[in-house]
């Protein structure tokens, strides 16, 4: 009879059927938790011997990574729900000492053969099945979509069937046919096991209970598994944090900052840039330290690049200053963002190459990295085209804890700094093609789901998964959040503060305001320190000034300044009084120093200049890029008088 797994001749109905009290042979290539458990349910009870001859269903290159699709083939989804029980059963089966297993080495066992032989002695209740049917469930016709089998059915009546037994009884004794297994371990040598113990440690797996945090942290290895293998086959990398771990300074780390160091690295000798968004109090100034300890090491030049107001931050922990990290002897430059033009870095005199573009390799740091994340500015360019560029061997380490602060270009353009702008220049390291296009695609899919009624973080995140923008995250970014911080790391508290109490009321300081709109309204309408084009009265440089682009037209640079310096005032408000009121003293003491000087040449008739210094008070108030870079630009105008 023709067994096929269609309609009324399906395998494991023969077998259900027809097997009775007796013992069963069973040879077949692969098999699976449910077809041994099917066997278990329905014929184990009657049956006294089993002899299984399993072919090699391990892949010995890959045994640490092997999914079990060989054991567990491809399931349905209630068969999946039922695994567990499953693989209960299955090795409930294999453990009877009635049932003995075997397997092939080093041959493949590709035949498929079923004998049964009943304990009375008739033919008739005798039977084989022979043909292509592994013992799989869709080999045996226990699946919904079954494999279209050809296999041939009789009773012992058929002179096949001792053939069958005769071929058996000397497969099962042949020296090839072994009840051990041999396996190849990952040093390259071999270990021999019981084979029926093997099967049954592997389907054992199967019925592991995991607890929420084991499945999360297979996620994460699978996820980043190769890093970390990657790291620990790297005794070269492993030789050198050796030397990095015995500083003062990666003593002095916190296990997370360790962390997050060897992390940030990795990611800069592999990638050549990296940024370090921990959440403000995490430590990011001390992490940065380690990481510029390590490069120091390696022969690179350090360099700084940070807000003047954060200087003293950095300076204190350099050589010759008794820090607490005196011993790691801490060699660095310092520059401040405001440096970013020839004449600022041409005033240093700490060393002859003012421009660092010498031939030595180096390491580029720079805090407050946000507030570069506008590409288009001059500092920003300067700091490509003068510096980066000009370097054959640098890296770039960013440091910010708002890294994007009004869009995701906000963060592009900081990634754009490690490939000195270059908008290709992820292209060959990770694949990202166009760092542009990939955030205009990014920016598009926030902007949609941020009109959603109900918008939630996972749409989005899957809205994003074909985009590159995690794959460049994921590469070039160390960030964690305190509770993130807490959770990985017990026994660390961070300290807790009280809470502020909101006052709503108008400081003393700036008059007696109802509304915003009556504080706007006292606003001074010219702020006239800024705007000195304005009261020139050279006729031919007004001539000049009307030929030019508005945008090149002084008067109109002037004017539009000022508009800036109201937002900027608008924006300090938003944060506090007391940036509302810093930022008003500054501009106040500007005005004064103006009115000084031009009250001066009235005395002294001795020309001065305006507006060249008198800015920096307010340009070094980096909260403001925008506002701070057109300062930057302004020209100085002599004041001349009647």
């Amino acid at each position: 009879m023709i067994l096929d797994n269609e309609k009324y001749r399906k395998v494991h109905e023969w077998i259900k059927k027809y097997t009775e009290e007796g013992t069963v042979d069973i040879v077949t290539g692969y098999f699976t938790v449910g077809a041994l458990a099917y066997l278990s349910q329905e014929i184990n009870h009657k049956i006294a011997k089993f002899r299984l001859v399993l072919g090699d269903i391990v892949n010995l290159d890959k045994i640490e990574n092997r999914p079990l699709d060989l054991l567990n083939e491809n399931i349905t989804i209630e068969a999946a729900l039922n695994l567990s029980l499953l693989a209960q059963e299955a090795v409930m089966f294999l453990k009877q000492d009635k049932v003995k297993a075997k397997t092939l080495e080093p041959n493949f066992c590709h035949a498929k053969c079923y004998l049964f032989e009943p304990l009375k002695d008739d033919d008739r209740n005798k039977y084989f099945i022979s043909g292509s049917s592994n013992l799989t469930e869709a080999g045996i016709g226990l699946k919904h979509t079954n494999n279209l089998e050809l296999n041939i059915a009789e009773t012992g009546n058929n002179h096949q069937y001792k053939e069958l037994v005769k071929w058996f009884d000397s497969l099962w004794h042949k020296h090839q046919a072994h009840p051990e297994k041999t396996l190849l371990l990952k040093d390259g040598t071999t270990k021999k096991v019981d084979f029926k113990q093997y099967l049954i440690q592997e389907i054992e797996k199967i019925f592991i209970k995991y607890t929420p945090r084991d499945i999360y942290y297979k996620i994460l290895f699978e996820l980043f598994g190769n890093q970390v293998l990657e790291i620990e086959n790297d005794p070269d990398f492993n030789r050198q944090v050796g030397r990095l771990e015995n500083t003062a300074i990666f003593s002095a780390l916190y296990e997370f900052q360790k962390k997050g160091v060897l992390s940030l690295i990795r990611m800069l000798q592999k990638y050549d840039g990296a940024i370090l968004a921990d959440a403000v109090g995490l430590g990011k100034t001390w992490s940065a330290l380690a990481v510029m300890k390590f490069f120091q090491m390696q022969g690179r030049e350090v360099i700084l690049l940070c807000p003047k107001k954060l200087e003293s931050n950095w300076r204190r922990y350099k050589e010759d200053q008794a820090s607490k990290f005196e011993t790691d002897k801490l060699k660095f430059f310092i520059r401040f963002h405001t440096d970013m033009n020839g004449d600022r870095l041409n005033s240093y005199s700490d060393r002859a190459d003012k421009f660092f573009c010498d031939d030595k390799p180096k390491l580029i740091v720079i805090d407050e990295s946000h507030n570069l994340r506008n590409d288009k500015s001059s500092r920003y360019n300067f700091l490509v085209d003068k510096i980066l560029k000009n370097n054959q061997d640098i890296k770039v380490l960013l440091i910010s804890a708002t890294p994007i602060n009004n869009s995701l270009n906000d963060v592009r353009n900081q990634f754009k700094l490690m490939v000195q702008g270059d908008i290709h220049g992820y292209d060959s390291k990770l694949g990202v093609k166009n760092i542009d296009y990939c955030f205009k695609q990014a920016q598009t899919i926030f902007n949609e789901w941020r009109r959603d009624a109900k918008p939630q973080i996972g749409n989005f995140i899957k809205k994003l998964s074909d985009n590159d923008f995690f794959r460049l995250t994921d590469s070039l970014l160390v960030a964690r959040t305190r509770k993130m911080v807490e959770g990985q790391q017990t026994n660390l508290l961070f300290p807790t503060k009280t809470k502020p109490k909101n006052l709503f009321v108008t400081p003393h300081q700036l008059g007696n305001f109802e509304t915003f709109e009556e504080l706007f309204d006292h606003f001074p309408p010219m702020l006239s320190g800024y705007q000195p084009a304005f009261y020139l009265e050279d006729e031919s440089n007004q001539q000049k000034d009307a030929k030019k682009d508005i945008l090149r037209d002084e008067k109109s640079r002037d004017r539009f300044l000022v508009k800036m310096i109201y937002i900027l005032m608008v924006k300090r408000l938003e944060s506090s009084w007391f940036s509302f009121y810093s930022t008003v003293e500054k501009i106040k003491n500007h005005h004064q120093n103006a009115l000084d000087k031009i009250k001066a040449y009235q005395a002294n008739k001795v020309k001065t200049v305006l507006l060249e210094d008198d800015v920096d008070d307010l340009e070094n108030d980096e909260n403001d890029d925008d506002i701070t870079d057109t300062l930057g630009k302004k020209t100085p105008h002599q004041y001349r008088g009647n």
